[in-house]
C-alpha cells in the first residue's frame, strides 16, 4: 500500500479545515455565521438581549437578582471563547487525526503529519495546512499553515511622482508562514506607477520586489516581481512615476480557499 498522495492528503486536511472552521463559527472563515459561539455570544451574553440585562431590568426579586447578576455582568464584558483546539478532544476526530499519523509513519520514514509537512515544505512551501486546522483542530508547525484569508500587511498613499506616506498595517501573525504579496490599487489609477515593496520573510531577511500598476480599475491585483509565498510582513515602499493621491494596498495571499471542501 503506497503512503496517501499529497493532493490526497491536501483534500482531507481541507475537510478537517473546513469542519472545525464551521463548527465552532470561525468569523475568520465567514464573517456571516449567524451561530457558533461568536454569535451567542452576541445574541446571548452581550449587549441589550443578554442574560446580565434581563437581570437588571425585569427581574424584580431581589435574591434572584443578587444571586445571578455578577456572574452574568462578568460574561457580558468577558465574553467566553471556546477552548484552544478543543475539537481534537472529540473521540472521533482525534481517531481520525491519529490514523491519518500513523499512516505517515507505517509509509514513510516521518512518525507525524507536521513532519512530512515540514519535509515538504523544507526548501519551498509544497503543501501547508489551513489555519482554521492549526486554530481548531491540531497545533502545526508555522511552515506548515497558511493564512485563511488574504490580508492587508501595508498601505502606501503617494503625495507625488517619487513620494508618499507608508503605513504597515499588520504581519501575517507569528503561528502562519509567509505568503504571496500582491498590489491592489485603491481606487482607479490613471497613470502608472512602479512600486518598490520591501518584504520580510520567514527567516528574518527581506528581499525588494517590484511591480508596475498600470493605469486600472478599482482594487485590480498585480502579481510583483516574486510570486513566492515567503513574505510575512512588508517593512517598506517607495515609488516611482505615481500621481498625487493614488493609493496602494500590498497584500498577502491565502495559499486556497476551502469553502466548497
Amino acid at each position: 500500500m503506497p503512503l496517501i498522495t499529497n493532493s490526497d492528503l491536501q483534500a482531507i486536511g481541507d475537510k478537517l479545515a473546513r469542519f472545525a472552521a464551521l463548527s465552532v463559527g470561525d468569523a475568520t472563515f465567514d464573517n456571516s455565521f449567524t451561530a457558533g459561539m461568536q454569535a451567542a455570544n452576541a445574541a446571548v451574553i452581550s449587549g441589550p438581549g443578554s442574560i446580565a440585562q434581563y437581570l437588571f431590568a425585569s427581574v424584580t426579586d431581589m435574591d434572584v437578582a443578587a444571586d445571578m447578576l455578577s456572574a452574568a455582568r462578568d460574561l457580558d464584558e468577558s465574553n467566553p471563547v471556546p477552548p484552544a483546539r478543543f475539537i481534537f478532544g472529540i473521540a472521533g476526530v482525534s481517531r481520525l487525526i491519529t490514523a491519518i499519523n500513523t499512516h505517515i509513519a507505517r509509509y514513510s520514514e516521518y512518525a507525524t503529519l507536521d513532519a512530512y509537512l515540514t519535509s515538504l515544505n523544507a526548501a519551498a512551501p509544497t503543501l501547508r495546512f489551513h489555519q482554521a486546522f492549526h486554530d481548531h483542530l491540531k497545533s502545526l508547525s508555522r511552515k506548515n499553515v497558511f493564512i485563511a484569508n488574504d490580508a492587508v500587511l501595508a498601505t502606501f498613499t503617494a503625495a507625488g511622482a517619487t513620494t508618499g506616506t507608508f503605513a504597515s498595517v499588520a504581519t501575517v501573525g507569528t503561528a502562519y508562514a509567509g505568503a504571496k504579496l500582491v498590489v491592489k490599487n485603491q481606487g482607479a489609477v490613471t497613470i502608472g506607477a512602479t512600486l518598490s515593496v520591501t518584504g520580510k520573510k520567514l527567516d528574518g531577511t527581506t528581499q525588494v520586489i517590484t511591480g508596475t500598476v498600470v493605469a486600472g480599475t478599482d482594487n485590480a491585483e498585480l502579481n510583483l516581481s516574486s510570486v513566492l509565498r515567503l513574505f510575512t510582513e512588508v517593512t517598506a515602499i517607495s515609488i516611482t512615476g505615481a500621481t498625487a493621491g493614488n493609493i496602494y494596498k500590498i497584500v498577502a495571499k491565502t495559499d486556497r480557499s476551502i469553502s466548497a471542501a
